[in-house]
Protein backbone atom coordinates (compact mmCIF):
# COMPACT_ATOMS: atom_id res chain seq x y z
CA UNK A 1 0.00 0.00 0.00
CA UNK A 2 2.56 2.39 0.94
CA UNK A 3 4.12 1.98 -2.66
CA UNK A 4 1.08 3.03 -4.12
CA UNK A 5 1.18 5.84 -1.92
CA UNK A 6 4.24 7.20 -3.16
CA UNK A 7 3.30 6.50 -6.65
CA UNK A 8 0.10 8.40 -6.44
CA UNK A 9 1.79 11.52 -4.58
CA UNK A 10 4.48 11.31 -7.73
CA UNK A 11 1.99 10.90 -10.16
CA UNK A 12 -0.26 14.08 -9.06
CA UNK A 13 3.00 16.04 -8.26
CA UNK A 14 3.58 15.43 -12.18
CA UNK A 15 7.21 15.06 -11.11
CA UNK A 16 7.86 11.75 -13.10
CA UNK A 17 10.79 10.95 -14.93
CA UNK A 18 10.97 8.92 -18.37
CA UNK A 19 11.92 6.04 -16.99
CA UNK A 20 8.63 5.93 -14.44
CA UNK A 21 6.78 6.75 -17.18
CA UNK A 22 7.62 4.10 -19.14
CA UNK A 23 6.63 1.94 -15.96
CA UNK A 24 3.80 3.23 -15.66
CA UNK A 25 2.68 3.00 -18.77
CA UNK A 26 3.37 -1.07 -19.03
CA UNK A 27 1.86 -0.54 -15.11
CA UNK A 28 -1.61 0.71 -16.87
CA UNK A 29 -1.95 -1.38 -19.52
CA UNK A 30 -1.26 -4.70 -16.76
CA UNK A 31 -4.27 -2.90 -14.95
CA UNK A 32 -6.25 -3.10 -17.78
CA UNK A 33 -5.78 -6.83 -18.73
CA UNK A 34 -6.02 -7.55 -14.84
CA UNK A 35 -9.30 -5.71 -15.21
CA UNK A 36 -10.48 -7.80 -18.50
CA UNK A 37 -9.45 -10.78 -16.27
CA UNK A 38 -11.68 -10.13 -12.79
CA UNK A 39 -14.66 -9.27 -15.43
CA UNK A 40 -14.29 -12.64 -16.98
CA UNK A 41 -13.86 -14.34 -13.91
CA UNK A 42 -17.47 -12.33 -12.72
CA UNK A 43 -18.79 -13.32 -15.53
CA UNK A 44 -17.40 -17.09 -15.16
CA UNK A 45 -19.08 -17.32 -11.88
CA UNK A 46 -22.36 -15.70 -13.00
CA UNK A 47 -22.41 -18.08 -15.89
CA UNK A 48 -22.03 -21.37 -13.19
CA UNK A 49 -24.87 -20.14 -11.41
CA UNK A 50 -26.89 -20.54 -14.15
CA UNK A 51 -26.17 -24.09 -15.04
CA UNK A 52 -28.18 -24.39 -11.79
CA UNK A 53 -31.12 -23.78 -13.20
CA UNK A 54 -33.13 -26.56 -15.46
CA UNK A 55 -32.91 -27.20 -19.26
CA UNK A 56 -36.80 -26.64 -19.27
CA UNK A 57 -36.38 -23.15 -18.13
CA UNK A 58 -33.78 -22.32 -20.99
CA UNK A 59 -36.07 -21.69 -24.23
CA UNK A 60 -34.75 -22.42 -27.86
CA UNK A 61 -34.87 -18.79 -28.47
CA UNK A 62 -32.68 -17.92 -25.88
CA UNK A 63 -30.56 -20.37 -26.83
CA UNK A 64 -29.95 -18.34 -30.43
CA UNK A 65 -29.48 -14.97 -28.73
CA UNK A 66 -26.91 -16.06 -26.85
CA UNK A 67 -25.27 -17.93 -29.44
CA UNK A 68 -25.60 -14.57 -31.44
CA UNK A 69 -23.43 -12.28 -28.64
CA UNK A 70 -21.08 -14.91 -27.73
CA UNK A 71 -20.37 -15.45 -31.99
CA UNK A 72 -20.35 -11.10 -32.22
CA UNK A 73 -17.69 -10.96 -28.80
CA UNK A 74 -15.60 -13.48 -30.56
CA UNK A 75 -15.86 -11.68 -33.92
CA UNK A 76 -14.81 -8.61 -31.91
CA UNK A 77 -11.58 -9.49 -30.31
CA UNK A 78 -10.86 -11.22 -33.48
CA UNK A 79 -11.16 -8.12 -35.08
CA UNK A 80 -9.42 -6.29 -32.15
CA UNK A 81 -6.18 -8.51 -32.09
CA UNK A 82 -5.79 -8.15 -35.96
CA UNK A 83 -5.57 -4.41 -36.03
CA UNK A 84 -1.73 -5.12 -34.88
CA UNK A 85 -1.10 -8.48 -36.45
CA UNK A 86 2.42 -7.17 -37.49
CA UNK A 87 3.58 -7.70 -33.77
CA UNK A 88 2.77 -11.20 -34.03
CA UNK A 89 5.97 -11.65 -36.17
CA UNK A 90 9.35 -12.08 -34.63
CA UNK A 91 8.06 -10.29 -31.88
CA UNK A 92 10.73 -10.88 -29.66
CA UNK A 93 13.41 -9.43 -32.07
CA UNK A 94 11.11 -6.50 -32.15
CA UNK A 95 10.33 -5.69 -28.54
CA UNK A 96 14.27 -6.22 -28.10
CA UNK A 97 15.42 -3.33 -30.86
CA UNK A 98 12.67 -0.96 -30.09
CA UNK A 99 12.94 -0.60 -26.68
CA UNK A 100 11.62 2.81 -25.17
CA UNK A 101 8.63 4.95 -26.54
CA UNK A 102 9.24 8.08 -28.63
CA UNK A 103 8.21 11.58 -29.96
CA UNK A 104 9.56 12.71 -32.89
CA UNK A 105 9.47 16.36 -34.78
CA UNK A 106 10.48 16.89 -37.82
CA UNK A 107 11.56 19.97 -38.86
CA UNK A 108 12.33 21.45 -42.27
CA UNK A 109 13.89 25.54 -41.91
CA UNK A 110 12.42 26.13 -38.97
CA UNK A 111 8.73 25.13 -39.36
CA UNK A 112 7.10 21.48 -38.14
CA UNK A 113 6.97 19.63 -40.76
CA UNK A 114 5.75 16.28 -39.31
CA UNK A 115 5.14 14.41 -35.60
CA UNK A 116 5.64 11.00 -35.44
CA UNK A 117 4.69 9.17 -31.98
CA UNK A 118 5.99 5.76 -31.71
CA UNK A 119 4.98 3.36 -29.24
CA UNK A 120 7.35 0.76 -27.81
CA UNK A 121 4.81 -1.93 -26.74
CA UNK A 122 2.60 -1.91 -29.98
CA UNK A 123 5.59 -1.08 -32.12
CA UNK A 124 3.72 0.99 -34.13
CA UNK A 125 3.87 4.64 -35.76
CA UNK A 126 1.20 7.66 -35.63
CA UNK A 127 1.89 10.69 -37.45
CA UNK A 128 0.47 13.95 -37.86
CA UNK A 129 0.71 16.54 -39.68
CA UNK A 130 -1.26 19.74 -41.12
CA UNK A 131 -2.25 18.69 -44.17
CA UNK A 132 -3.75 15.37 -43.25
CA UNK A 133 -7.25 14.98 -42.15
CA UNK A 134 -6.63 11.74 -39.75
CA UNK A 135 -3.28 10.74 -37.80
CA UNK A 136 -1.51 8.01 -40.47
CA UNK A 137 0.08 4.97 -39.21
CA UNK A 138 3.00 1.88 -39.81
CA UNK A 139 3.40 -1.20 -38.28
CA UNK A 140 5.78 -3.06 -37.44
CA UNK A 141 5.51 -5.15 -41.08
CA UNK A 142 5.93 -1.64 -42.78
CA UNK A 143 2.17 -1.15 -43.57
CA UNK A 144 0.84 2.28 -43.89
CA UNK A 145 -2.08 3.00 -42.64
CA UNK A 146 -4.42 5.90 -44.86
CA UNK A 147 -7.56 7.53 -44.15
CA UNK A 148 -9.09 8.04 -47.46
CA UNK A 149 -13.16 8.18 -48.27
CA UNK A 150 -14.06 7.17 -44.66
CA UNK A 151 -11.92 4.49 -43.96
CA UNK A 152 -8.45 3.24 -42.97
CA UNK A 153 -6.42 1.48 -45.57
CA UNK A 154 -3.11 0.25 -45.58
CA UNK A 155 -0.34 -0.81 -47.79
CA UNK A 156 2.54 -3.72 -47.71
CA UNK A 157 4.74 -1.49 -50.19
CA UNK A 158 7.51 -0.60 -47.79
CA UNK A 159 7.80 -4.40 -46.93
CA UNK A 160 9.87 -4.99 -50.13
CA UNK A 161 13.52 -5.29 -49.48
CA UNK A 162 14.39 -2.59 -51.36
CA UNK A 163 12.14 0.14 -49.54
CA UNK A 164 13.80 -0.89 -46.37
CA UNK A 165 17.25 0.53 -47.39
CA UNK A 166 16.08 3.09 -50.23
CA UNK A 167 14.18 5.70 -47.86
CA UNK A 168 16.38 5.25 -45.05
CA UNK A 169 19.75 5.58 -47.22
CA UNK A 170 18.04 8.66 -48.61
CA UNK A 171 17.93 10.13 -45.05
CA UNK A 172 21.30 8.70 -44.15
CA UNK A 173 22.21 11.16 -47.27
CA UNK A 174 20.41 13.82 -46.32
CA UNK A 175 21.90 14.02 -42.72
CA UNK A 176 25.08 12.93 -43.29
CA UNK A 177 24.77 9.97 -40.68
CA UNK A 178 27.65 7.32 -41.03
CA UNK A 179 26.13 4.79 -42.98
CA UNK A 180 28.25 1.71 -41.43
CA UNK A 181 26.19 1.46 -38.38
CA UNK A 182 22.75 0.93 -40.46
CA UNK A 183 23.53 -1.16 -43.38
CA UNK A 184 25.00 -3.47 -40.21
CA UNK A 185 21.51 -3.27 -38.65
CA UNK A 186 19.99 -3.54 -42.11
CA UNK A 187 21.87 -6.97 -42.74
CA UNK A 188 21.14 -8.41 -39.34
CA UNK A 189 17.53 -7.99 -39.54
CA UNK A 190 17.37 -9.59 -42.87
CA UNK A 191 19.51 -12.56 -41.60
CA UNK A 192 16.43 -12.24 -38.20
CA UNK A 193 13.92 -12.78 -41.21
CA UNK A 194 12.41 -9.52 -40.41
CA UNK A 195 11.45 -6.58 -42.40
CA UNK A 196 14.17 -4.19 -42.10
CA UNK A 197 13.49 -0.56 -41.32
CA UNK A 198 9.81 -0.55 -41.08
CA UNK A 199 9.32 3.15 -39.81
CA UNK A 200 12.13 4.53 -42.89
CA UNK A 201 14.49 5.12 -40.32
CA UNK A 202 13.21 7.93 -38.43
CA UNK A 203 12.36 5.59 -35.39
CA UNK A 204 15.21 2.99 -36.58
CA UNK A 205 17.89 5.93 -35.91
CA UNK A 206 17.34 6.22 -32.15
CA UNK A 207 18.27 2.53 -31.56
CA UNK A 208 20.78 2.41 -33.84
CA UNK A 209 23.23 5.07 -33.28
CA UNK A 210 25.63 5.34 -30.35
CA UNK A 211 27.92 7.64 -28.86
CA UNK A 212 31.46 5.74 -30.53
CA UNK A 213 29.40 5.80 -34.03
CA UNK A 214 30.95 9.15 -34.01
CA UNK A 215 34.40 8.86 -32.19
CA UNK A 216 36.50 9.42 -35.66
CA UNK A 217 38.10 11.67 -37.89
CA UNK A 218 34.98 13.01 -39.42
CA UNK A 219 33.48 14.41 -35.80
CA UNK A 220 34.64 17.25 -33.76
CA UNK A 221 33.33 15.77 -30.07
CA UNK A 222 32.57 18.72 -27.32
CA UNK A 223 30.01 19.02 -24.44
CA UNK A 224 27.28 21.42 -23.84
CA UNK A 225 25.06 22.02 -21.26
CA UNK A 226 21.17 21.90 -21.48
CA UNK A 227 18.72 22.77 -18.49
CA UNK A 228 22.08 21.90 -16.29
CA UNK A 229 23.15 18.95 -17.57
CA UNK A 230 25.77 17.51 -19.91
CA UNK A 231 25.09 16.35 -23.38
CA UNK A 232 27.10 15.18 -25.52
CA UNK A 233 27.67 16.90 -29.03
CA UNK A 234 29.65 15.49 -32.50
CA UNK A 235 30.23 18.49 -35.52
CA UNK A 236 30.57 16.99 -38.37
CA UNK A 237 33.46 17.97 -40.18
CA UNK A 238 35.68 17.61 -43.59
CA UNK A 239 32.29 17.37 -45.59
CA UNK A 240 32.12 20.44 -47.93
CA UNK A 241 28.73 21.72 -48.80
CA UNK A 242 27.44 20.80 -45.21
CA UNK A 243 28.16 23.76 -42.50
CA UNK A 244 27.03 23.05 -38.97
CA UNK A 245 25.84 19.22 -39.04
CA UNK A 246 25.66 17.73 -35.92
CA UNK A 247 24.17 15.04 -34.08
CA UNK A 248 23.77 15.48 -30.12
CA UNK A 249 23.25 12.49 -27.04
CA UNK A 250 21.67 13.72 -23.92
CA UNK A 251 22.57 12.22 -20.42
CA UNK A 252 21.56 8.56 -21.06
CA UNK A 253 23.56 8.68 -24.27
CA UNK A 254 20.46 9.03 -26.04
CA UNK A 255 20.01 10.29 -29.31
CA UNK A 256 18.21 13.77 -28.95
CA UNK A 257 18.51 15.84 -31.97
CA UNK A 258 20.21 15.73 -35.46
CA UNK A 259 20.76 18.54 -37.48
CA UNK A 260 21.61 18.72 -40.95
CA UNK A 261 22.52 22.12 -43.11
CA UNK A 262 22.88 21.65 -47.01
CA UNK A 263 24.37 24.25 -48.77
CA UNK A 264 23.61 25.91 -52.05
CA UNK A 265 25.75 24.13 -53.92
CA UNK A 266 26.74 23.45 -57.86
CA UNK A 267 27.06 19.78 -58.79
CA UNK A 268 27.73 17.80 -61.49
CA UNK A 269 24.56 15.97 -63.33
CA UNK A 270 27.09 13.43 -64.30
CA UNK A 271 28.39 13.01 -60.62
CA UNK A 272 26.33 10.49 -59.16
CA UNK A 273 28.12 10.20 -55.67
CA UNK A 274 26.83 13.52 -54.71
CA UNK A 275 23.06 13.57 -55.81
CA UNK A 276 20.96 13.87 -53.32
CA UNK A 277 16.69 13.92 -53.35
CA UNK A 278 16.90 16.78 -50.47
CA UNK A 279 17.16 20.42 -51.61
CA UNK A 280 19.20 22.70 -49.95
CA UNK A 281 18.14 23.86 -46.22
CA UNK A 282 18.04 23.53 -42.68
CA UNK A 283 16.96 20.40 -41.34
CA UNK A 284 16.15 19.18 -37.67
CA UNK A 285 14.83 15.38 -36.44
CA UNK A 286 13.99 16.00 -32.24
CA UNK A 287 13.61 12.61 -30.12
CA UNK A 288 11.94 13.02 -27.58
CA UNK A 289 11.78 9.61 -25.09
CA UNK A 290 8.42 9.99 -23.27
CA UNK A 291 5.53 7.41 -22.94
CA UNK A 292 3.37 6.83 -26.06
CA UNK A 293 0.00 5.41 -26.89
CA UNK A 294 -0.83 3.96 -30.51
CA UNK A 295 -3.22 2.18 -31.36
CA UNK A 296 -3.23 0.98 -34.84
CA UNK A 297 -7.15 1.30 -36.60
CA UNK A 298 -8.83 -1.32 -38.55
CA UNK A 299 -7.60 -1.08 -42.22
CA UNK A 300 -8.58 -2.97 -45.26
CA UNK A 301 -5.63 -3.67 -46.84
CA UNK A 302 -4.99 -2.82 -50.26
CA UNK A 303 -2.04 -2.24 -53.23
CA UNK A 304 -0.32 0.76 -53.95
CA UNK A 305 -0.59 0.97 -57.65
CA UNK A 306 2.41 -0.72 -59.48
CA UNK A 307 2.93 -2.46 -56.50
CA UNK A 308 2.51 -6.23 -57.99
CA UNK A 309 5.19 -5.14 -60.91
CA UNK A 310 8.08 -3.93 -57.93
CA UNK A 311 6.89 -7.61 -56.16
CA UNK A 312 7.93 -9.22 -59.40
CA UNK A 313 10.68 -7.49 -59.83
CA UNK A 314 12.64 -7.54 -56.34
CA UNK A 315 10.94 -10.90 -56.59
CA UNK A 316 10.84 -11.45 -52.42
CA UNK A 317 8.82 -9.69 -49.68
CA UNK A 318 10.07 -9.43 -46.00
CA UNK A 319 7.34 -10.19 -43.72
CA UNK A 320 8.56 -11.51 -40.69
CA UNK A 321 7.78 -15.57 -39.86
CA UNK A 322 10.69 -16.67 -41.70
CA UNK A 323 13.21 -16.13 -38.84
CA UNK A 324 17.46 -17.71 -39.22
CA UNK A 325 17.43 -21.26 -37.41
CA UNK A 326 20.35 -20.37 -36.21
CA UNK A 327 20.89 -17.24 -33.73
CA UNK A 328 22.39 -14.38 -34.89
CA UNK A 329 26.24 -13.42 -33.32
CA UNK A 330 26.22 -9.68 -32.65
CA UNK A 331 29.93 -9.70 -33.26
CA UNK A 332 28.74 -10.33 -36.91
CA UNK A 333 27.68 -6.96 -37.45
CA UNK A 334 29.98 -4.97 -35.02
CA UNK A 335 31.51 -1.76 -37.50
CA UNK A 336 33.85 -0.32 -34.90
CA UNK A 337 36.84 -1.16 -37.09
CA UNK A 338 35.16 0.16 -40.51
CA UNK A 339 34.40 3.38 -39.11
CA UNK A 340 34.65 6.16 -42.03
CA UNK A 341 34.70 3.37 -44.94
CA UNK A 342 31.58 4.29 -46.98
CA UNK A 343 32.95 7.74 -47.43
CA UNK A 344 36.55 5.75 -48.63
CA UNK A 345 34.84 3.96 -50.88
CA UNK A 346 32.83 6.74 -52.54
CA UNK A 347 36.10 8.79 -52.31
CA UNK A 348 37.53 6.64 -54.59
CA UNK A 349 35.32 6.20 -56.92
CA UNK A 350 34.90 9.93 -57.36
CA UNK A 351 38.27 10.27 -58.14
CA UNK A 352 38.59 7.12 -60.07
CA UNK A 353 40.44 8.30 -63.23
CA UNK A 354 41.34 5.24 -64.67
CA UNK A 355 39.68 4.31 -67.96
CA UNK A 356 40.19 1.10 -70.68
CA UNK A 357 43.15 3.36 -72.22
CA UNK A 358 45.24 3.60 -69.60
CA UNK A 359 45.27 -0.39 -69.28
CA UNK A 360 48.41 -1.98 -71.25
CA UNK A 361 47.76 -3.81 -74.39
CA UNK A 362 47.97 -7.22 -72.25
CA UNK A 363 48.29 -8.51 -69.28
CA UNK A 364 50.72 -11.61 -69.36
CA UNK A 365 51.45 -14.70 -66.51
CA UNK A 366 53.96 -17.53 -66.35
CA UNK A 367 52.43 -19.55 -63.53
CA UNK A 368 48.88 -20.78 -62.74
CA UNK A 369 48.28 -22.03 -59.45
CA UNK A 370 44.92 -24.00 -59.05
CA UNK A 371 43.08 -24.21 -56.11
CA UNK A 372 39.38 -25.28 -54.78
CA UNK A 373 37.77 -22.65 -52.05
CA UNK A 374 35.19 -25.36 -49.84
CA UNK A 375 33.05 -23.36 -47.65
CA UNK A 376 31.58 -25.83 -44.86
CA UNK A 377 27.42 -24.88 -44.96
CA UNK A 378 28.12 -25.36 -48.98
CA UNK A 379 30.08 -28.40 -49.63
CA UNK A 380 28.73 -28.81 -52.99
CA UNK A 381 29.04 -25.38 -53.96
CA UNK A 382 32.70 -25.43 -54.46
CA UNK A 383 34.71 -22.16 -56.37
CA UNK A 384 37.36 -23.33 -58.44
CA UNK A 385 40.41 -20.65 -58.28
CA UNK A 386 43.06 -20.17 -60.16
CA UNK A 387 45.86 -17.77 -59.29
CA UNK A 388 47.57 -16.25 -62.06
CA UNK A 389 51.01 -14.97 -61.66
CA UNK A 390 54.28 -13.74 -63.41
CA UNK A 391 57.33 -12.77 -61.70
CA UNK A 392 58.35 -9.24 -60.66
CA UNK A 393 54.84 -8.46 -62.35
CA UNK A 394 52.60 -5.30 -59.96
CA UNK A 395 49.97 -7.12 -60.60
CA UNK A 396 48.43 -10.78 -60.23
CA UNK A 397 44.86 -11.94 -60.85
CA UNK A 398 42.52 -14.84 -59.63
CA UNK A 399 40.13 -16.81 -62.13
CA UNK A 400 36.82 -18.05 -60.71
CA UNK A 401 34.42 -20.44 -61.47
CA UNK A 402 31.94 -21.48 -59.49
CA UNK A 403 30.88 -25.37 -60.00
CA UNK A 404 26.91 -24.51 -59.14
CA UNK A 405 27.00 -22.37 -62.82
CA UNK A 406 30.13 -23.57 -64.60
CA UNK A 407 27.91 -22.66 -68.11
CA UNK A 408 27.19 -19.26 -67.28
CA UNK A 409 31.02 -18.50 -67.84
CA UNK A 410 34.07 -17.28 -65.29
CA UNK A 411 35.45 -14.24 -64.05
CA UNK A 412 39.26 -12.89 -63.48
CA UNK A 413 39.53 -10.31 -60.69
CA UNK A 414 42.86 -8.42 -61.37
CA UNK A 415 44.48 -5.98 -59.27
CA UNK A 416 46.65 -3.16 -60.87
CA UNK A 417 49.07 -1.75 -58.05
CA UNK A 418 50.82 0.56 -60.44
CA UNK A 419 47.17 1.77 -61.31
CA UNK A 420 45.31 1.33 -58.11
CA UNK A 421 43.02 -0.58 -59.56
CA UNK A 422 41.18 -3.69 -59.35
CA UNK A 423 39.40 -4.53 -63.11
CA UNK A 424 36.70 -7.91 -63.13
CA UNK A 425 36.96 -9.69 -66.72
CA UNK A 426 33.82 -11.34 -67.13
CA UNK A 427 32.76 -14.28 -70.08
CA UNK A 428 29.82 -15.50 -70.69
CA UNK A 429 27.84 -16.62 -73.65
CA UNK A 430 30.41 -15.91 -75.84
CA UNK A 431 30.17 -11.88 -74.75
CA UNK A 432 33.57 -10.67 -72.81
CA UNK A 433 33.06 -7.81 -70.23
CA UNK A 434 35.46 -5.71 -67.95
CA UNK A 435 34.68 -2.99 -65.41
CA UNK A 436 37.20 -1.01 -63.82
CA UNK A 437 37.30 -0.40 -59.97
CA UNK A 438 39.34 1.94 -57.87
CA UNK A 439 40.94 0.31 -54.72
CA UNK A 440 39.79 2.65 -51.74
CA UNK A 441 42.87 3.76 -49.46
CA UNK A 442 43.75 1.51 -46.81
CA UNK A 443 43.68 3.12 -43.37
CA UNK A 444 45.92 1.11 -40.82
CA UNK A 445 43.84 0.18 -37.91
CA UNK A 446 45.24 1.22 -33.96
CA UNK A 447 44.19 -1.94 -32.99
CA UNK A 448 46.81 -4.67 -31.72
CA UNK A 449 45.55 -7.73 -32.62
CA UNK A 450 46.12 -10.42 -29.77
CA UNK A 451 46.84 -13.55 -32.12
CA UNK A 452 48.54 -16.76 -30.34
CA UNK A 453 50.97 -18.40 -33.09
CA UNK A 454 51.96 -21.98 -32.81
CA UNK A 455 53.67 -24.89 -35.18
CA UNK A 456 51.35 -27.63 -36.10
CA UNK A 457 52.81 -30.90 -37.85
CA UNK A 458 54.16 -30.66 -41.51
CA UNK A 459 52.30 -32.39 -44.29
CA UNK A 460 53.46 -33.10 -48.23
CA UNK A 461 50.90 -31.41 -50.62
CA UNK A 462 51.40 -31.39 -54.03
CA UNK A 463 55.41 -33.29 -53.84
CA UNK A 464 56.35 -30.48 -51.64
CA UNK A 465 56.95 -30.24 -48.01
CA UNK A 466 54.58 -28.11 -46.22
CA UNK A 467 55.52 -26.48 -42.25
CA UNK A 468 52.29 -26.10 -40.44
CA UNK A 469 51.42 -22.69 -38.94
CA UNK A 470 48.19 -21.78 -36.83
CA UNK A 471 47.01 -18.59 -35.87
CA UNK A 472 44.44 -17.79 -33.62
CA UNK A 473 42.86 -15.28 -31.46
CA UNK A 474 39.20 -14.70 -29.91
CA UNK A 475 36.90 -15.76 -32.59
CA UNK A 476 39.11 -17.37 -35.57
CA UNK A 477 41.74 -19.98 -36.02
CA UNK A 478 43.19 -20.14 -39.08
CA UNK A 479 45.54 -22.93 -40.71
CA UNK A 480 48.38 -22.89 -42.87
CA UNK A 481 50.64 -25.24 -44.70
CA UNK A 482 53.86 -22.56 -47.00
CA UNK A 483 56.30 -24.64 -48.44
CA UNK A 484 59.67 -22.80 -49.14
CA UNK A 485 60.03 -25.19 -52.30
CA UNK A 486 57.90 -24.06 -54.95
CA UNK A 487 58.94 -21.63 -57.38
CA UNK A 488 56.63 -18.86 -56.42
CA UNK A 489 56.22 -16.91 -53.42
CA UNK A 490 53.36 -15.54 -50.92
CA UNK A 491 54.16 -12.23 -52.49
CA UNK A 492 53.07 -13.15 -55.87
CA UNK A 493 49.96 -14.95 -54.10
CA UNK A 494 48.16 -12.76 -51.72
CA UNK A 495 49.68 -9.36 -51.98
CA UNK A 496 52.15 -6.91 -54.60
CA UNK A 497 56.05 -6.89 -53.45
CA UNK A 498 57.11 -5.55 -56.97
CA UNK A 499 58.35 -2.00 -57.13
CA UNK A 500 55.17 -0.59 -55.56
CA UNK A 501 54.73 -2.36 -51.90
CA UNK A 502 50.95 -2.55 -50.64
CA UNK A 503 49.65 -3.63 -46.99
CA UNK A 504 47.75 -6.52 -46.26
CA UNK A 505 44.94 -5.57 -43.85
CA UNK A 506 43.86 -7.52 -41.08
CA UNK A 507 47.07 -9.68 -41.50
CA UNK A 508 50.09 -9.13 -38.61
CA UNK A 509 53.56 -8.17 -39.62
CA UNK A 510 55.16 -11.25 -37.21
CA UNK A 511 53.03 -13.58 -39.51
CA UNK A 512 53.52 -11.95 -42.53
CA UNK A 513 57.34 -12.20 -41.94
CA UNK A 514 57.15 -15.81 -41.38
CA UNK A 515 55.41 -16.74 -44.60
CA UNK A 516 57.31 -14.38 -47.34
CA UNK A 517 59.73 -16.58 -48.59
CA UNK A 518 56.84 -19.48 -48.93
CA UNK A 519 54.18 -20.38 -51.27
CA UNK A 520 50.60 -20.89 -49.16
CA UNK A 521 49.54 -24.57 -50.19
CA UNK A 522 46.23 -24.99 -47.82
CA UNK A 523 43.89 -22.97 -45.65
CA UNK A 524 42.05 -23.69 -43.32
CA UNK A 525 39.65 -20.86 -41.30
CA UNK A 526 37.90 -22.04 -38.35
CA UNK A 527 35.09 -19.27 -37.07
CA UNK A 528 34.97 -20.92 -33.32
CA UNK A 529 31.73 -19.58 -32.86
CA UNK A 530 29.51 -20.03 -36.51
CA UNK A 531 31.15 -23.63 -37.91
CA UNK A 532 29.15 -22.96 -41.29
CA UNK A 533 31.51 -20.24 -41.78
CA UNK A 534 34.05 -22.38 -42.14
CA UNK A 535 36.66 -22.48 -45.33
CA UNK A 536 39.07 -24.44 -46.51
CA UNK A 537 41.34 -23.50 -49.94
CA UNK A 538 43.27 -27.00 -51.29
CA UNK A 539 46.13 -26.01 -53.97
CA UNK A 540 45.32 -28.74 -56.19
CA UNK A 541 48.24 -28.38 -58.88
CA UNK A 542 51.08 -25.63 -60.16
CA UNK A 543 52.37 -25.39 -62.92
CA UNK A 544 54.60 -22.98 -65.48
CA UNK A 545 51.41 -22.28 -67.64
CA UNK A 546 51.18 -18.78 -69.97
CA UNK A 547 48.57 -17.03 -70.01
CA UNK A 548 47.49 -14.32 -71.89
CA UNK A 549 44.86 -11.36 -70.85
CA UNK A 550 44.09 -8.84 -74.20
CA UNK A 551 42.36 -5.98 -72.84
CA UNK A 552 41.13 -4.95 -76.22
CA UNK A 553 39.32 -7.98 -76.53
CA UNK A 554 36.41 -6.85 -73.76
CA UNK A 555 33.90 -4.25 -73.64
CA UNK A 556 34.22 -1.42 -71.24
CA UNK A 557 30.80 -2.08 -68.65
CA UNK A 558 30.89 1.33 -66.74
CA UNK A 559 28.83 1.48 -63.76
CA UNK A 560 30.33 4.41 -62.15
CA UNK A 561 30.25 7.23 -65.33
CA UNK A 562 26.60 8.38 -65.40
CA UNK A 563 26.21 8.39 -68.79
CA UNK A 564 27.23 5.19 -71.37
CA UNK A 565 26.65 1.73 -69.71
CA UNK A 566 28.60 0.01 -72.15
CA UNK A 567 31.36 1.00 -74.26
CA UNK A 568 33.75 -0.26 -77.35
Amino acid sequence: MRAKQILLVIMCLGFITNTEAQLLKKLKKRAEKAAERTILNRTDKEVSKKTDKTIDDVTTKKDKKDKKEADEQNSNADTAESSNSALNKNTKAKTEFYKEDLEIKLIENGALNQTQYFDADEVAVKTTQDNMPKPGYIDSEGFIYTYRDGEYTKSSLVALQSQGMMVPTLMLEAYKLPPEPFMAQLEKQNDMGMTANPFNGFVEFAFIYKLDDFRYEDYKETTQFVRGEKYTKFELINEPGFEGNYVLFDTKNRLVEVFSNKLETTQSAGDMYNMSMVPPGKNLLVYNYAPVDVELPQAREVKAQGQELMEGVMGNIVKGGNQSASPVDDDDYDTSNSKGQVKSVKKALKNHKVTEKDLPESYDFDWQYHAKMTMTSRKKESIDMTFLIKKGANYQATLMVDSKSKDMGSSIMLFDSNLNAMVMFMEAQGQKFMQIHPIPEHKQSNDIKDFKITKIPSKTILNYNCKGLQIEDDRYIIKMFHTTEAPVKLSHFMSFSGNKNMDIPDIDPSVISQLSDGLIMEMQMIDKKKSKNNVTITAKSLGNEPKQIVTSDYKVMDLFSGTRFLKN
